[in-house]
């Protein structure tokens, strides 16, 4: 061992280990710093610091296989043992290489984490560069005043955006404060800002006076102020917003490059009413509701009638289209791809710059390939995405919607991120609080995601969405009774929607209450527009399966709903029925990729179709094909999480059951129940009795018992929820979420 080390010195092998974890300790510093500034994300980081120690082995793999001599460096079998070796002198001058290094490690991380510019948004360097532009009072009565204040707060909201050294928070959260009797400090640290602009803006005859001050959030200082008195005019007005934003600029001691003094001191229009058109049209968008965007898209038209050259006002078009489309199925497809894509191309040709068009192009890429998952449109609407955020990196809806995309190719810590930054830029926006939950529940972390869920909740207490998918994931981990609390919350808050019964009818189905099952369809309105599909719920309860097979295939055929899930829910009926064809032509039109090589499409949204198609294949005799789905099928289970929203409950079960692996599958299903695993309507349409898949099990004495131990704890989840409604007090379950 002696010999060993004295050889290691000889060869300088410990010198540059030693040199060579200072070098990786400055470039992984920098590199933390760095690689943000350029658009790196988490993942990036990671790799960067996997490829930087890998370089330790490499390091001292050299310096074992090398050696300095007079000569110059040679492989060290080829140096002569009694050669002369450079060891010492060279030595020495690895030594003062060494103390170099640790006195720069030690003034990098001294730079870097003393003076905090490792901090995107913190330390001096950065202060008052975050803000967020209040609601202006309107001095006006009159609505339309209103609607003209909004407006020429959002466009100045927009422009302070374009700004990429503050941070500016959105529209979505800061109209929360509208009219509000918060102060100055809490309004900051809800909105995580250092400073806010507040103001009024006076409309009379042809003049408009606008009043502004800044705010120190922390000190509730008066930064700044001004006063504008103009003659209305669309030049004034432009002319305003410019000064307004140089002014904040200025004393946020920001300097504007000349791509952002240009979109500071844009004059998007010369016609006054189409600027007021585009406004409200926004206002419109904003609603999101079927009525509010067909009006927008009304706007925009006339807007752009007004002035042809109105670019803003053809992305505008171009996002009501898409989302008519997209939320509302009020188009067909190809005349909407078609308008929405003439619109931006038109927006683009006029004003290359306008992050919101590229936006809007990522968001209609993105859902064009989210519709069969084939083609580049998903690279396409990265490219659009990213351009946007580089035009506007408070572009909240860009990080949104970019996330989305992400989180559907499954590259679930990059949505995580990039959502985490919509929030940042948006701490008050809904969508966030329900998506981002989501993805931490894709990867089975189910206490992040419903504490993200619980936080939701408190913040947009009136919200009856965030209640569904609180409920929803409840359900999936077999917390049934806690699941049906937060239902019925969700039902109250949102009476005429049809979700909530149609959940509760399902979990109590799980629980074994077919009465109160059934009570729950029977309180669905008739008058509701589509209260005719209880009946085919009604039809599967009854076991007419074959009644319930044509009814979801009659809603999907006819667009009464969503066509996969009604698909999937005929294709479940065709197989308790017994007929495979059907089934097969069910499973296929749910999920169209599958037709090919089956195997080869299994991921998670198609999973659940994939088994149904090796059961098929094993009833008509073909065993090879249908192991190899189970096989690759199983293969992905073992990755993904049990329970939750994105469970797969004891789709393990069935997959070795349906191998001949009767062992394996007694002991997959002891494990479900021991995670939490209570019911199978949230992950099949069928009870546990009715399961096809695990017909196998049912005489095996191992499995009869750990039924009836999963029956015991359902009667005695329905008692808990019994005395809870007695008593008047659903509260109390619903608060059991905060232990997950």
């Amino acid at each position: 061992m002696r010999r060993f080390i004295a050889e290691l010195r000889r060869r300088n092998v410990f010198r540059i280990a030693a040199a060579y974890s200072l070098s990786a300790w400055i470039l992984i510093e920098a590199g933390s710093v760095l690689l943000p500034v350029f658009g790196a994300g988490e993942s990036l980081f990671r790799a960067y610091v996997m490829v930087v120690i890998a370089g330790f082995a490499v390091a001292v793999a050299l310096a074992w296989r090398f050696e300095w001599t007079p000569e110059g460096v040679k492989l060290d079998r080829r140096v002569a043992a009694d050669a002369p070796v450079q060891a010492e002198p060279r030595g020495q001058k690895l030594n003062y290489a060494i103390i170099a290094l640790l006195v720069l490690a030690l003034a990098v991380s001294v730079t870097f984490n003393v003076l905090e510019l490792d901090t995107p948004d913190g330390g001096p360097g950065v202060a008052r560069r975050s803000i967020a532009v209040l609601p202006f009072d309107s001095l006006g009565s009159d609505g339309e005043n209103r609607s003209f204040v909004d407006g020429i707060h959002d466009d100045l909201l927009n422009r302070l955006a374009s700004i990429q050294s503050l941070k500016v928070i959105s529209r979505t959260s800061v109209m929360e404060y509208r009219d509000t009797t918060r102060n100055v400090r809490e309004i900051g640290e809800e909105l995580g800002v250092e400073s806010l602009l507040e103001g009024s803006v006076q409309r009379a005859g042809d003049h408009v006076r606008i009043n502004l001050q800044l705010i120190d959030a922390g000190t509730d200082e008066r930064i700044w102020g001004d006063s504008y008195d103009r003659l209305l005019s669309i030049e004034n007005i432009f002319t305003i917003q410019r000064e307004i934003s140089e002014a904040v600029a200025a004393a946020l001691e920001t300097t504007l490059s000349p791509e952002e003094q240009a979109s500071v001191e844009a004059t998007p229009t010369s016609d006054l009413r189409a600027f007021r058109l585009f406004r409200e049209g926004k206002q419109n968008i904003y609603l999101r509701r079927l009525d509010t965007l067909r009006k927008a898209r009304e706007q925009f038209e006339e807007a752009i009638a007004l002035d042809p050259a109105y670019a803003q006002a053809y992305a505008g078009l171009a996002e009501s289209v898409l989302l008519l489309w997209n939320n509302h199925n009020d188009l067909p497809e190809a005349a909407a791809v078609r308008l929405t894509e003439t619109n931006l191309a038109r927006a683009l040709e006029l004003d290359p710059r306008l992050a919101d068009a590229w936006a809007i192009r990522g968001l209609l890429q993105s859902t064009l390939w989210l519709n069969d998952r084939s083609g580049s449109e998903n690279v396409e609407a990265e490219t659009a995405f990213r351009r946007a955020i580089e035009l506007n990196a408070n572009h909240a809806s860009a990080y949104m919607w970019f996330a989305a995309l992400r989180d559907n190719e499954e590259r679930l810590g990059e949505a995580i991120e990039l959502y985490q930054r919509a929030m940042e830029l948006d701490p008050l926006a809904r969508i966030p609080y329900v998506n981002l939950p989501l993805i931490y529940a894709k990867r089975g972390e189910h206490h992040a995601a419903m504490q993200l869920w619980l936080e939701g909740a408190r913040v947009h207490s009136d919200w009856p969405t965030i209640y569904e998918y609180v409920a929803n994931h409840l359900w999936g981990m077999g917390r049934l009774v806690e699941a049906f609390a937060w239902d019925r919350k969700a039902a109250e808050l949102a009476p005429g929607a049809l979700d909530s019964p149609l959940r509760g009818f399902a979990i109590m189905l799980d629980l074994g209450d077919v009465e109160r099952a059934e009570a729950l369809l029977d309180a669905v309105p008739r008058e509701h527009p589509l209260a005719a599909m209880t009946q085919a719920f009604r039809a599967m309860v009854e076991g007419d399966y074959r009644e319930a097979m044509t009814l979801f295939a009659g809603y999907a055929d006819r667009g009464i709903g969503p066509a996969k899930g009604f698909y999937t829910a005929a294709s479940d009926a065709a197989i308790l029925a017994g007929d495979l064809d059907q089934a097969r032509k069910y499973v296929l039109l749910a999920h169209p990729s599958l037709a090919g090589d089956a195997a080869g499409a299994v991921d998670r949204q198609t999973l659940d179709s994939a088994v149904k198609l090796a059961w098929i294949a094993l009833r008509e005799g073909r065993r090879q094909e249908a192991a190899s789905l189970l096989e690759t099928s199983l293969a992905l289970v073992r990755r993904l999480p049990r329970l939750g929203t994105f469970g797969y409950g004891i789709r393990d079960v069935q997959i070795y059951a349906l191998l001949g692996r009767k062992e394996d599958a007694l002991q997959a299903f002891r494990a479900a129940l021991d995670e939490g695993f209570r019911g199978s309507i949230f992950f099949d349409n069928w009870p546990l009795a009715l399961d096809p898949y695990i017909a196998s099990l049912r005489d095996e004495p191992r499995f009869v018992a750990m039924v009836a131990e999963l029956d015991r704890d359902l009667a005695e989840m329905r008692e808990q929820l019994a005395a809870a409604q007695a008593a008047g007090d659903l509260d109390a379950l619903r608060m059991r979420a905060e232990t997950i």
